[in-house]
């Protein structure tokens, strides 16, 4: 059985669209968790009565007969543990063989998105998370993801790049990396929509709790690493994703900001071992960097 986890925040309407027209298309056995993060009983009816869906409170299950379920949380868990409660209470109740992990404001492009991926990675055992072809709105792919060095992503790309001519610079800025990937394995896919084994999810220990909203795709592709399993592009088959639509409208640029650099900090240090002292370093270059920009 498939079992497909949204995190919801404060954006029930798109969520209740997307399970709608979306995925109503799937046509492998399959059950939708929406973990409801920072939920009101308001949302919660919402929720339950446009998609008919069963309300479970406290992670407890009498009836498994339903297919969608809501599990609210008063809290909100950010994305790493949002997921990581919609899994546990997928595995507890069902035979869960694969995940699918989504955000709200994901369209399907192609035809069996779904049952095209998990078709391609049960011929590919090596595999531990296998992605789609990302489109945003402007047409641009958005995967597969290169990996950046703390120096390259806090240090280089703001005050050595720009001072390249623009050829050089795309080059070391790995511009045109994501729009000419082929099918293939690569460091990262978008975590807007992706696919993992059930077993290897839980074998890695699922998503690290410690992030918030950012990196968790660097910090799940260096836990599938450890037991040797890689990360796949899968580009004929594509989803349109409108990237960042509920963030923009419930948190400034300033926090996201800092909830990116909080979680990719933690991500070098504890997975890629940058050290505590150059992470403050890079920490005040970004703040450096931002108020020079402001006062342009």
């Amino acid at each position: 059985m498939l079992s497909i986890i949204i995190v919801n925040y404060k954006n029930e309407q798109q969520t209740i669209a997307y399970v709608k027209s979306e995925l109503s298309k799937v046509t492998l056995e399959h059950i939708v968790v929406v973990v409801n993060n920072s939920a009101t009983e308001i949302s919660n009816e919402i929720l339950a009565k446009e998609l008919n869906a069963k309300i479970v409170c406290k992670n407890e299950l009498k009836n498994t007969d339903e297919k969608i379920f809501i599990i609210p949380h008063l809290d909100n868990l950010g994305f790493a543990k949002g997921n990581n409660l919609g899994a546990e209470f997928s595995l507890r109740y069902f035979d869960v063989d694969f995940f699918i992990f989504s955000n709200n404001d994901i369209r399907f492009l192609d035809d069996n998105v779904v049952e095209k991926m998990i078709m391609k990675i049960k011929k590919l055992p090596h595999v531990g998370i296998l992605g789609p072809k990302v489109v945003g709105l402007d047409g641009k792919k958005q995967s597969p993801e290169p990996y950046y060095s703390f120096v390259h992503r806090y240090f280089l790309r703001y005050w050595v790049y720009p001072f390249f001519p623009n050829k050089i610079k795309r080059k070391l800025l790995k511009i045109e990396y994501t729009q000419l990937a082929v099918e293939g394995e690569y460091y990262k896919v978008m975590g807007s929509f992706f696919l993992v084994r059930a077993l290897d999810f839980v074998k890695v220990g699922m998503m690290d709790s410690n992030t918030f909203l950012y990196a968790e795709e660097a910090i799940l592709t260096e836990r599938m690493k450890a037991i040797n399993k890689s990360v796949y592009y899968l580009p004929t088959v594509a989803v349109l994703h409108e990237h960042g639509a509920t963030i923009s409208k419930n948190a400034s640029s300033k926090a996201m900001k800092k909830f990116q650099f909080e979680s990719e900090s933690y991500y070098y240090h504890k997975y890629r071992g940058v050290p505590k002292w150059l992470i403050s370093v890079g920490e005040k270059s970004l703040s450096l960097y931002s108020y020079l920009k402001s006062k342009k």
